[in-house]
């Protein structure tokens, strides 16, 4: 009888000790999701720490004022030659500066359809775009 209470009295030890680390992996797991959510929402509030590696700002200023300045101004303000009934982004703004790298790159590249927004995509390289991208990253208010 006394072995069977020293065994019950072990499992019984066991037990807790094993809800215990149940609860810590369980909190550290929260943890570790909260952490990834937070540099997630970092990630979209600052996406300039994302530009591809190699982009070269000073060539996408280059390309941006030979292609892009008709339309989006010389600061990117969206005050370029006006279109009747358009709507240009102000690429300055803190909307446009916190859309990730992916969303900008993929409107640069495929425009937007049925605005007045053109593609690039035949007539710039990748690296082109993703220089484009890193000068407008430099664009702020």
């Amino acid at each position: 009888m006394a072995r069977l209470k020293r065994m019950s009295s072990i499992i019984s030890e066991r037990w807790k000790l094993w809800s215990v680390v149940a609860c810590l992996m369980g909190a550290t797991g929260v943890l570790v999701t909260a952490s990834l959510d937070a540099a997630s929402a970092q990630e979209r509030a600052v996406p300039e720490h994302n530009i591809i590696l190699g982009s070269d700002a000073r060539n996408g200023k280059s390309l941006f004022e030979k292609h892009c300045v008709i339309c989006h101004g010389p600061r990117g303000k969206g005050d370029g030659l006006e279109i009747a009934g358009a709507e240009v982004a102000d690429l300055s703004s803190a909307a446009t500066q916190r859309k990730l790298n992916v969303d900008l790159l993929r409107t640069i590249h495929d425009g937007r359809p049925g605005k007045v927004m053109p593609s690039w995509k035949s007539r710039l390289s990748d690296k082109q775009l993703h220089d484009v991208l890193a000068y407008v990253r430099t664009l702020r208010k």
